[in-house]
């Protein structure tokens, strides 16, 4: 329908209600049908026409003609008119001269391509997509309980355990942002069908919610560590130091007393994660609540990417009376940079307080605004758009938008195109495959053992040579992969707003220095030497550390990033790596980098005697002098390829680890072989038992490739 519409339309095509009928005389019908953006002006100037336009109770106007039109279609699918006598009307008016051979042609083949009761056809037959993912979990699981009961190695059954504990652990994240008013909380409540956010027991709060599943409701309150505190200049004299840093589970109806304004935790609290048993949640779709994107606070908005780069879907919410604001665009582009989103979604949300032109012109407007920032430059990012009324829908009416929306989630997330479940599938079926393989390995070679078999033993190499080439390949794809990954990491952005940094820094000591100055004249007092060399000193130390460390966390969140892809591709290559303590002293040491402050402090004392100006000017250009040591301006870049050379090395060695498996592997085979001619010939019993795991191992390896 959509197609077709676009077709006879072109840039003319509204956004409608897909959902409307229409039933009226099949030639009224064919009338409006035969309507296009050619013929519009001629056809709605006849007032027969527009008499017809009225009869169905719309306006003459082209909104109203393709609503007709949409509204016929959904008719003759269900079987409500006749599609032969709309044809028919039709080939009347090209008879006329009404419409022309081409026009008839086309209104023909379309008709005649719907299938009618393919409405009542999609609701008899609907499957819930999820369905399909967790029946093929399932399937696996029942494999994975066989693998359990032929008594292998503690190792094999622990794989199998990981791999299903994988997939168990699998989730969904939904970022979920807006400017404060966008309507997150009204939304939320019509996805979850239950009203739990912005409730008495669950205040609306600027931190950060989590919502997620359990059998029996309850939260969870993360507190800010004694540093993140530190950071955030919040003193903890006053407060219970044994909150700082931890966690604690609590009933629903609790939450206020740890997030509400009165509260005197509230300023303590980092994220709430809110546990209920609700649909949407069970198939462990995460759902990200974050603050607006007016929130001032660094650390919340720090923890905000850091969401980011993990989510799998992120949902932008923008007020339909104040759609694509320069805010709106901005946050996008910050979020969208740098990041491994490829799925944004645009919600135009209280859609319910615009009439179906003033909609119309929004939401073409908001269309043609994101596609001018966002189509060309980042043409891998997917952007979709929904127009919805989360009152309208919790009120019960119709025509809300919040189940199309719905539908698109579990498409995103369980359809047939969505890579993260077909991955987790594929990955999880490999490692049971991969379990089997090593199981029916050891049980060959056991077999081979007994019964000293050399065409056995000449079938084992050729098994042997298909994995080596197998692993060969798997290598390539892999180095193909790593360096997918590393050329995705561009730190010229970085670069960029550590050198704004540096400038503001400078900014500030002069400030400050003034500040000092002006402050001693006031008092008639003189300005120690020592006093100003503090001031230097620490502010370019502790500000210069402060930016590095800053930007070190930004490209360790990328390169994680990075390892999570390759670790979801590849299954068991890379293990999670343990943050080791890192000193950016120790580091800016080995890289021979000292803050030589000594010429600035000389410039600072020197200069006090002299006026604002002068004082200022003079700072500039010592400050200019120091901060332009190529060792400081290039940090970013060393420190990049500094960590993406440790990343290169993880990755070496876990092939090199690999490759030193599989070699030891074949070691033990040609020791086995050695032991082929001593074998006992009183072992049929042993033999049988073996044959028969084969056959096991071998009907589930097939029972695998039909999931």
């Amino acid at each position: 329908m959509d197609k077709f519409l676009t077709e006879i339309w072109g840039g003319a095509k509204l956004f409608l209600d897909q959902r409307v009928q229409m039933i009226a005389d099949e030639r009224d019908l064919a009338i409006l049908l035969a309507c296009n953006a050619l013929n519009y002006d001629r056809f709605i100037a006849i007032s027969e026409f527009r008499q017809i336009l009225h009869s169905l109770g719309l306006r003459a106007d082209v909104y109203s003609v393709q609503t007709a039109q949409i509204g016929a279609i959904n008719a003759l699918r269900s079987s409500k008119i006749s599609k032969s006598k709309v044809i028919e009307a039709l080939k009347r008016l090209e008879n006329e001269n009404i419409i022309n051979e081409a026009e008839f042609i086309n209104l023909e083949f379309f008709l005649n391509s719907i299938s009618q009761d393919v409405i009542k056809a999609d609701v008899e037959t609907k499957i819930k997509l999820v369905d399909v993912f967790h029946e093929k979990i399932d399937k696996l699981n029942a494999i994975c309980e066989k693998i359990y009961s032929l008594g292998g190695s503690e190792i094999s059954i622990s794989k199998a355990k990981a791999a299903r504990q994988k997939i168990e652990e699998l989730k969904f994240n939904i970022v979920v942002t807006g400017v404060v008013n966008a309507g997150k909380s009204t939304l939320l409540n019509a996805l979850l069908n239950a009203k739990i956010l912005g409730t008495s027991n669950v205040p609306e709060t600027i931190n950060l919610s989590i919502l997620k599943f359990a059998s029996e409701p309850y939260a969870k309150v993360n507190f800010w560590s004694k540093s993140e505190l530190k950071e955030l200049g919040i003193a903890i004299s006053n407060e219970p130091e044994s909150l700082a840093g931890s966690s604690i589970a609590i009933r629903t109806n609790e939450l206020k007393n740890y997030t509400s304004a009165s509260s005197a935790h509230a300023k303590l609290v980092k994220s709430v994660e809110l546990y209920e048993n609700l649909e949407l949640l069970k198939d462990n779709i995460h759902i990200i609540d974050t603050p607006g994107i007016d929130d001032a606070v660094f650390l919340r908005e720090r923890l905000v990417r850091d969401f980011m780069s993990e989510c799998d879907l992120m949902v932008h919410l923008m007020n339909v009376s104040q759609s694509t604001t320069q805010k709106d665009v901005e946050f996008i582009e910050q979020s969208v940079h740098g990041s491994h989103i490829v799925k944004l979604v645009i919600v135009l949300t209280h859609v319910d307080l615009l009439s179906n032109d003033e909609l119309n012109e929004v939401v073409s407007y908001t269309k043609k605004s994101m596609n001018e920032h966002f189509g060309g430059k980042n043409s891998d990012l997917e952007v979709k758009f929904f127009t919805i009324s989360a009152k309208n829908y919790l009120d019960g009416k119709p025509n809300s938008g919040v189940e199309e929306f719905k539908e698109y989630l579990y498409e995103t997330f369980f359809g047939a195109n969505s890579e993260k479940s077909r991955l987790s599938l594929e990955a999880y079926k490999k490692e049971l495959n991969g379990v089997c393989e090593e199981l029916l390995a050891q049980t060959t070679q056991s077999i081979l053992n007994l019964s000293g078999s050399n065409l056995s033993l000449n079938e084992k190499f050729s098994e042997l040579n298909e994995q080596e080439a197998a692993l060969k390949s798997e290598f390539e794809a892999l180095s193909q992969t790593a360096q997918e990954q590393l050329n995705r990491l561009d730190v010229s952005g970085l670069e960029a707003n550590f050198s704004t940094g540096l400038k503001m820094l400078a900014q500030s000591l002069q400030e400050r220095i003034l500040r000092e100055a002006d402050f001693a004249g006031q008092n008639k007092e003189k300005l120690q030497t020592e006093r100003i060399n503090y001031i230097v000193q620490s502010t370019l130390n502790d500000g210069i550390i402060s930016l590095m460390r800053q930007n070190r966390n930004e490209i360790l969140s990328r390169i994680k990033a990075c390892r999570s892809d390759i670790s979801l591709k590849f299954q068991g290559f890379l293990q999670d790596k343990k943050e080791e303590i890192f000193s950016i002293n120790d580091y800016l040491k080995l890289k021979g980098i000292v803050f030589e402050t000594a010429k600035v402090c000389e410039c600072a004392v020197k200069s006090l005697n002299l006026g604002a100006k002068e004082l200022t000017a003079a700072l500039n250009a010592s400050l200019e002098e120091f901060l332009g040591d190529e060792k400081i301006k290039n940090f970013v870049f060393e420190l990049s390829r500094f960590e993406k050379d440790e990343f290169i090395k993880e990755i070496k060695d876990a092939v090199q680890s690999k490759e030193e498996l599989f070699k030891a592997s074949c070691e033990r085979l040609k020791k086995e072989v050695a032991l082929l001619n001593s074998t006992s010939e009183d072992v049929s019993a042993k033999l049988l038992g073996l044959q028969g795991l084969k056959n096991d191992l071998n009907a589930i390896i097939s029972e695998l490739k039909d999931v």
